[in-house]
């Protein structure tokens, strides 16, 4: 029992041995960069940096079908597609929301195509943003190959393994670190879609006239008159007991009247 215990001990140790020294790997590297002052990502050609570009556009144009039309036909020859596409309907205006994505080499011949050819009559916002993920992309490719490094000695040591406490123990660590393993790959594999698709996010709208609109708010006010005029009708006939107690008091009251007034002027004769 006691050189179980030992055992299982030693193990534990030499696990967080090789955790450890994984992540004082990734450290060294990261103070030697320090040391020579300048970073690791001024030291990557710039054709190889990691960059996720996002534009917004947002404008006012005199015909939202020829717009939308034009910039969907447009996206096959850059390699782009519609992620998202969204209309929204007010009374003053109706217009659409579009989300792009459209491979990184074409982000710009994409975007200043749009600009370009749409029949924009005002525009509101025209933004572009550029974040450098090298970095991020680096560490975590880091950390991906130490973790990896961790799981085979860890299979190895289960291999190895002389009792079901050990093998239960070893793993137990092996569930934990594929684990994280997993949620490190599921970061890298965004990250690589963003850095090979950039994003443009459109928006674009028509003012509309009321002229244009009164005939239909005309005919639509007739037929809501009417539905108020059915809901009304009902309100009544659910209401006709009401209605035959008020007129039986009137009638009662009138007949009580009248024979109050003959009985006066009898009495009065």
């Amino acid at each position: 029992m006691i050189n179980n215990m030992k055992r299982i001990l030693q193990l534990l140790i030499l696990t967080t041995l090789l955790i450890g020294c994984g992540k004082s790997g990734i450290e060294s590297a990261e103070s030697n960069e320090l040391m020579n002052n300048q970073p690791a990502t001024d030291k990557i050609d710039k054709d190889l940096r990691k960059l996720i570009k996002e534009a917004n556009l947002r404008f006012r144009t005199k015909d939202n079908q020829e717009a939308y039309s034009l910039i969907k036909n447009s996206l096959k020859g850059y390699g782009a597609y519609i992620s998202e596409e969204n209309t929204f309907n007010y009374s003053n205006r109706t217009g659409f929301d579009l989300t792009l994505r459209v491979p990184a080499e074409r982000f710009d011949s994409l975007l200043n195509f749009i600009v370009a050819n749409v029949n924009i009559k005002e525009l509101d916002n025209k933004s572009t943003q550029i974040k450098d993920v090298t970095e991020e992309f680096i560490d975590i490719q880091a950390r991906i190959k130490i973790k990896k490094e961790s799981e085979q000695k860890l299979s190895d040591l289960l291999k190895q393994a002389k009792n079901l406490s050990e093998t239960l123990e070893i793993q137990k660590q092996l569930t934990d670190l594929r684990a994280d393993i997993e949620s490190i790959e599921g970061r890298l594999k965004y990250l690589t879609d963003q850095v090979n698709y950039s994003t443009i996010r459109i928006s674009f709208y028509e003012n509309i006239k009321y002229s244009k609109r009164f005939f239909g708010d005309f005919w639509d006010a007739l037929k809501d008159g009417w539905q108020v005029f059915l809901h009304l009708i009902t309100l009544l006939t659910y209401l006709w007991v009401v209605i035959l107690v008020f007129f039986l008091i009137r009638w009662g009251y009138k007949y009580y009247k009248r024979e109050y007034k003959e009985k006066n002027k009898n009495n009065a004769a």
